[in-house]
Order: C-alpha cells, then sequence, then structure tokens
C-alpha cells in the first residue's frame, strides 16, 4: 500500500473560494445541466468562481454579487454597476436575467447554485435575507423541494459558525432595532436538504484528498485563511500544492 503524503496548506479567502468554484464546476450533475439541462448559478461573492470555472469568463464582483457585507456593514453592491442578473442554463442555451421564469420550469435533477453567509459543522448552511420577499432563495426554494431540483451551495469555512439551528427566531427585518447596514431576514437551510461543498469538499473532488481544517485567520492579507490538512496520495498532494502556488502567480 502507497504511503500516505500529508501537506498543510493555507488558502487565503478568495483563493477558497476558487476552488470550491472550481469543485462545484466540476460536479457530474453541473456538468449535465451545463451541456443540456435546466440550471440557474445565482450571483455572490464565491458562485462568481463557479461561472468562471465553468464557462471561462469572470462575471466580477460587485457586478454579479447583491448583498455583501463590506466595510464593516451589511448591504448592497452599488446597482448601477450590477451585471444583468444569474446566469440561466437552459437545454444548452445561456441567457442571464432573474431566475424565477427558468425555475417554473425545473424538474428533477435541474440545478441551482446559491452562495450562503453561514455554514455550522453539520453542515446546515444560512442566508442572509435582504429582500422582504427573500430574493432569489425564497423564489427557488419552495419550486426545489417540490420538484426534486438540486440545490447546491459553494460557502467557505471562512463562514464557520457554532449553530444555524441556535440563530431561529432571533433575525427577522422588522424585529431588530439597531443594525450595521441593512436590517435582514436569515434563511437556513438544514443539511440533506442541499449539497454544501466547502473546501473540504473541494479537496476531495478536486484530488482525491482528505483536507481536515487546523485553523482559521492570520494577518494581513491572509486574516481570513484557512489552513488545511491534506492527506493522501504524493501525486495529488503535489498537485494541489502546485495549484495553489500557480493561482498565487497568477496562472
Amino acid at each position: 500500500m502507497a504511503q500516505q503524503e500529508q501537506a498543510l496548506v493555507v488558502l487565503r479567502g478568495e483563493e477558497s473560494k476558487v476552488f470550491i468554484g472550481r469543485a462545484v464546476a466540476r460536479l457530474p450533475q453541473v456538468q449535465a445541466a451545463a451541456r443540456a439541462g435546466r440550471m440557474a448559478i445565482v450571483g455572490g461573492t464565491t458562485t462568481r468562481y463557479v461561472v468562471q470555472a465553468l464557462l471561462g469568463e469572470d462575471p466580477g464582483l460587485e457586478s454579479f454579487a447583491v448583498g455583501w457585507i463590506h466595510e464593516g456593514v451589511l448591504g448592497e453592491t452599488p446597482s448601477a454597476g450590477r451585471g444583468p442578473g444569474a446566469y440561466l442554463f437552459d437545454a444548452g442555451q445561456i441567457s442571464r436575467g432573474w431566475p424565477g421564469p427558468l425555475l417554473e420550469r425545473f424538474r428533477q435533477g435541474d440545478v441551482y447554485i446559491k452562495g450562503a453567509n453561514a455554514v455550522d459543522p453539520q453542515g446546515n448552511a444560512g442566508i442572509l435575507l435582504g429582500s422582504p420577499q427573500a430574493g432569489t432563495i425564497g423564489a427557488a426554494l419552495p419550486i426545489l423541494m417540490a420538484r426534486g431540483a438540486r440545490l447546491i451551495i459553494p460557502v467557505s469555512l471562512q463562514k464557520l459558525i457554532p449553530s444555524i439551528g441556535a440563530v431561529g427566531g432571533l433575525m427577522g427585518q422588522g424585529g431588530i432595532n439597531r443594525v450595521m447596514g441593512t436590517v435582514v431576514g436569515y434563511m437556513p437551510i438544514m443539511a440533506g436538504f442541499a449539497q454544501v461543498i466547502t473546501e473540504v469538499e473541494a479537496m476531495r473532488l478536486l484530488y482525491n484528498l482528505e483536507a481536515t481544517p487546523v485553523a482559521k485567520g492570520g494577518s494581513g492579507d491572509s486574516a481570513d485563511a484557512v489552513t488545511l490538512h491534506l492527506s493522501g496520495g504524493e501525486t495529488e498532494v503535489v498537485q494541489a500544492w502546485q495549484d495553489i502556488l500557480a493561482l498565487r502567480n497568477g496562472a
């Protein structure tokens, strides 16, 4: 039996999102939906990299994301600079816009990709809601659950919190008196209702490596870093190592 290779790697904030995006784009159900099915990739700071990996184009940050936490407040990207909306895949055709009309035709196996603002150790995810109608996840979730379509949530362990369930009834647009930024609600997505892809799943999907988070944070450009212990075949560990360095070098 081949000896297992081990490595410690540091993924800085955007680096984590790039690898998560690459992993989501490689999923068989995503590949199939992109070729001939129905799929929506909703704007976000992580789903941006799903689009980049799948189509080879970067939709941008402020032009693709809508809600964000930026400069110490909850809010939205500038509306003047936003692009035309989600990426919509329909039988091999790609367009941009509000996903509602496409969702109406979703069936079992179709794919909806939406980022999250929080994830907990049990794989539950949490999404902040700036819209009174719960935005893109509010439009999608009943249809996805009713019809058996797939919800995929790419989210970094930078966003790890102790418990999504503990948020419970704390949130709500009408119940908080003082907010740094825009008041928001909260949508919990329980484990099993979505496929959550973090750095751990990304390393497995991309390189067949076991990844264990061992540290978070740092200073300067590594303030939002995730440090992972990687274990697996030497070839795979070396490939992951080289890909991280290549990303840092602009490749």
